[in-house]
């Protein structure tokens, strides 16, 4: 049996295959709107980090409306991160975040003034995981699903857990 610790190491496990998420907010007429980002930095207590313009339609959208989900997804493994975002106008974090490669959307570098740290505090995770055996134990735990009429069941924790963090 897989301990709360367990899978919070689990999901931090889970989360250090990734390197892009989609960003899901409110948009300012209600709809929920999903962008791909690219992960600068994340922290085990479940702190995202993110570059991104301050003048753009997220940082509006962040601003009216903080509450956030994060989707992480390759072919065998899916994390979800819910949680509140902010903007922070730190230029101490932008220098120590900071990747050539921005310059593509801050043309002036670490030193453009529309770049900031969009930082998500997650609170609540869920990860599915069926790589290697883990898939496997799925295909034949949905096979048994099938044949009977229900769900699936008994992946356990090391492939599937709701942690709160």
């Amino acid at each position: 049996m897989i301990s709360e610790t367990d899978t919070h190491e689990r999901l931090i496990d889970v989360l250090e295959d990734f390197d892009d998420a989609m960003l899901v907010t409110r948009a300012l007429d209600g709809a929920l709107r999903s962008r791909p980002m690219h992960v600068a930095k994340f922290e085990e207590d479940g702190t995202l980090y993110f570059a991104t313009s301050d003048d753009s339609a997220k940082a509006d959208e962040i601003e009216r409306e903080p509450a956030v989900n994060v989707v992480f997804q390759d072919d065998r493994t899916y994390l979800s991160l819910s949680g509140t975002a902010r903007l922070v106008d730190d230029r101490a974090l932008v220098e120590s975040l900071y990747k050539p490669a921005w310059k593509v959307w801050f043309p002036e570098g670490k030193d453009d003034p529309n770049l900031r740290i969009l930082e998500v505090d997650a609170q609540r995770g869920e990860y599915w995981d069926v790589t290697g055996a883990g898939w496997v134990r799925y295909v034949y735990e949905a096979g048994k699903a099938l044949v009977r009429g229900g769900e699936v069941e008994g992946l356990g924790a090391e492939h599937h857990a709701k942690v709160e963090l």
